[in-house]
């Protein structure tokens, strides 16, 4: 399973390659390298310099431990309404939020390692792959939000109240009027003794 996912998206990002190159299949077949090898490597210039990527990065942090701060405080009330569902929910998002931090932890490390030795690929792979925690880090914030969401939106019982214009008919008028049964009991045809 993992093979075939592996699989697919190298077969996306090869033809993402070839038609990024200004062509489709005859143009891949024109350009082939002697040999009948395609070129396919990848040219990307990444915008940023590498200070500018770490001080990105350092955002990421900050923002990352903002929002692992708010979760552990919407665990914390949850805890003291003893409410076990939205517990529950927090605290999956917490221990998800928590992974990906060490794995922020681990790419910037690994940033860094690739800034001294002035790798310009492994630098890009890196950044990348924080912005990406970082992504995955705040959509945690909001759904550990909303799984403390419902009391903000229920504000009581629900309660209507309907006033009837004293003007309109007591009657429903879409019904046809009733016929009026005679209910008097008939006479006696034989007398009974008791």
């Amino acid at each position: 399973m993992a093979r075939t996912k592996k699989l697919l998206l190298t077969t996306a990002f090869v033809a993402s390659a070839v038609l990024a190159r200004g062509g489709g299949a005859g143009a891949a077949a024109g350009d082939a390298q002697p040999g009948g090898q395609a070129d396919i490597a990848v040219k990307q210039r990444p915008l940023l310099t590498p200070q500018e990527m770490l001080g990105q990065s350092k955002e990421y942090f900050k923002n990352m431990s903002e929002v692992l701060k708010r979760i552990t405080l919407l665990q914390d009330q949850s805890k003291r309404q003893k409410d076990i569902i939205r517990l529950n929910c927090v605290t999956d998002k917490l221990v998800q939020a928590k992974i990906n931090q060490t794995i922020a932890e681990q790419s910037m490390v690994s940033l860094q390692e690739s800034i001294a030795r002035a790798d310009e690929g492994a630098r890009t792979h890196e950044f990348t792959r924080l912005t990406i925690v970082n992504q995955k880090v705040l959509v945690l914030g909001a759904e550990a939000e909303n799984c403390i969401g419902e009391d903000l939106s229920f504000v009581g019982a629900t309660r209507v109240d309907v006033e009837v214009d004293p003007s309109l008919p007591q009657t429903d008028p879409t019904l046809p009027p009733a016929t009026i049964v005679d209910l008097d009991r008939p006479g006696v045809a034989s007398p009974t003794k008791g």
